[in-house]
């Protein structure tokens, strides 16, 4: 995260008498600077495929989080900002990813995608 700082620097001092009094006030100029306020982290995590996110998908998505206190939108099926922001805020208070874009274990987690279960088909044929 970076920080614009903006602070003023004496370029000259005061010029005072042998008397005690200011012959010249002070001069200052403004300096601009950005300050790295926390360093740059990589944040990798797995994300649910685009063609996975449907409409009835970002839907349940919506509900799940609503249901646990992070969105308070509409149910839209859209991954509008609201819903980037609530995922985003679900994602940080579980220990995942900083980030407002889907990680694939929270999809999980909230039962939005299927888990995979080692020895167990997914297939409804049976």
């Amino acid at each position: 995260m970076i920080e614009t700082v903006t602070e003023q620097v004496q370029v000259q001092p005061a010029q005072i008498s042998s008397t005690g009094e200011i012959q010249s006030l002070p001069i200052y100029r403004t300096e601009t600077r950005q300050k790295i306020v926390s360093p740059r982290v990589d944040n990798w995590f797995e994300t649910p495929c685009t063609s996975a996110l449907t409409p009835d998908v970002i839907a349940t998505l919506q509900r799940a989080l609503e249901a646990r206190g992070f969105y308070g939108g509409a149910i839209n099926s859209e991954l509008d900002d609201a819903t980037r922001r609530a995922m985003r805020a679900y994602q940080i208070s579980t220990g995942g990813p900083d980030s407002p874009v889907l990680a694939l274990a929270t999809a999980r987690s909230l039962g939005v995608i299927a888990v995979d279960i080692p020895g167990v088909s997914q297939d409804s044929s049976g």
